[in-house]
């Protein structure tokens, strides 16, 4: 019997029909790094794609507003409201090899009324960045927890809660507000739009290490572009709802979530499937056969499609 190897064990034939039990799995060997995302009480899980080995990467907190992780894996970032009474927020950078705090300081949200804060580390590990609430806009920090920029209007309008902030190599940023994805250089002082976008429903940008390709969310899809906003094209299809696409380490795959479906007001859960970034489309769907090249992750041990829940992904 032939064996494929992809997460130790990948499992195709199940008994029964349920949802996915048809995906295709053709598994690629250069596979690196983990997959991060949160799982109902769980905590924050992590695979590692060439073991296929599940672990609790960070235990559940229910104080915990996000959390990240440097794209060289060298540091975490966590936040977490300090308590219920105010709006404060501990950051928390350590080390990822042995948990040393390297440092820690608590954040008062400026225009204050907000304890559900989190931030991003700039890809040389010096700043973080931080999106929106209802009452503060984009708010850049330096390591130490100093102010190093506050972006509270953009054209004389607040940026939205929920709009985007990503950054790229040379800590220069990505940001969304309204139909707008903008590009943002050192010192983030002007800015240049990169797309308008003529979607009801958009967003969840990421980018890959290299800052050429973007992927987001659209219209219950997946999209890819390069960072000057052409050759956008739509790369997942299904009969239901694709989201938070995550760029492998090298570029090379999307990490996104399928079948996204919406559990209560402030939650939902997806399945984790992989499909190459090459700018062609691929069939995600939970039911029909998928395309050629797409990834169901299956953990070892595990006989069906791992979920996910609340936050993000990364890949790591």
């Amino acid at each position: 019997m032939k064996v494929i190897h992809f997460l130790s064990v990948l499992v195709l034939f199940f008994i029964g029909c349920s949802k996915d039990d048809r995906s295709e799995n053709i598994i690629p060997s250069n596979l690196k790094g983990s997959l991060y995302f949160d799982w109902a009480d769980e905590g924050t899980l992590s695979i590692n794609t060439e073991t296929g080995v599940k672990s609790v990467f960070l235990p559940s907190d229910s104080k915990r507003n996000g959390w990240d992780i440097s794209r060289d894996k060298e540091l975490v970032l966590t936040a977490n409201k300090t308590n219920v009474w105010n709006e404060n927020i501990t950051f928390v950078i350590s080390r990822m090899s042995t948990g040393e705090i390297i440092n820690q300081f608590d954040y008062t949200p400026l225009n204050g009324g907000s304890g559900f804060h989190s931030g991003i580390l700039s890809p040389d590990n010096k700043l973080i960045a931080i999106a929106p609430t209802f009452e503060a806009g984009f708010v850049l920090l330096n390591r130490d927890g100093s102010l190093l920029g506050h972006i509270d209007a953009i054209n004389g309008e607040k940026p939205k809660r929920g709009s985007a902030i990503v950054w790229l190599p040379g800590n220069s940023l990505i940001i969304t507000h309204k139909s707008s994805i903008i590009r943002l250089d050192p010192p983030y002082t002007n800015g240049k739009l990169i797309k308008e976008m003529n979607f009801e429903d958009w967003g969840r940008i990421t980018v890959n290490a290299a800052g050429t390709k973007i992927a987001l969310s659209a219209n219950n899809h997946i999209y890819m572009m390069d960072i000057d906003g052409n050759n956008f094209v739509q790369v997942t299809e299904s009969n239901d709802r694709e989201v938070l696409p995550e760029f492998s380490p090298d570029g090379n795959y999307l990490l996104v979530g399928t079948d996204y479906t919406t559990t209560s007001s402030l939650s939902a859960i997806w399945r984790l499937k992989i499909i190459p970034a090459d700018g062609n489309k691929y069939n995600v769907d939970p039911i029909t056969e998928n395309s050629p090249g797409v990834i169901p992750v299956i953990a070892h041990g595990d006989e069906v499609i791992q979920t996910a829940s609340n936050r993000g992904m990364l890949w790591r």
